[in-house]
């Protein structure tokens, strides 16, 4: 049972870093098309979510880190992001 675990940790990880890499795409291009500074931000606070999911995974299953920082960092990165996020949406043109 223990075994399993790892792995649907993976799969999750791997649908929130497609999930969350489309979210920031589609954020980033209609940033260029409208040239609207807060999907700017919006683009940048998914992708910094994202980056801290990817850190978090890569950290703990092949850079060795212990649990504990992975999950320190991942939730450091996730508060980041959600700040800028919630910014993009208070700034205006």
């Amino acid at each position: 049972m223990t075994s399993e675990i790892p792995f649907l940790v993976i799969v999750l990880k791997t649908i929130t870093l497609l999930i969350g890499g489309f979210i920031t795409y589609t954020a980033f291009s209609a940033a260029r098309k409208s040239g609207w500074k807060g999907l700017t931000y919006l683009a940048a606070g998914f992708g910094i979510v994202t980056f801290g999911s990817l850190l978090a995974g890569v950290g703990d299953q092949l850079l060795l880190f212990s649990t504990h920082n992975a999950l320190i960092a991942e939730n450091a990165l996730t508060a980041i992001g959600f700040a800028v996020i919630a910014y993009s949406l208070y700034v205006t043109q």
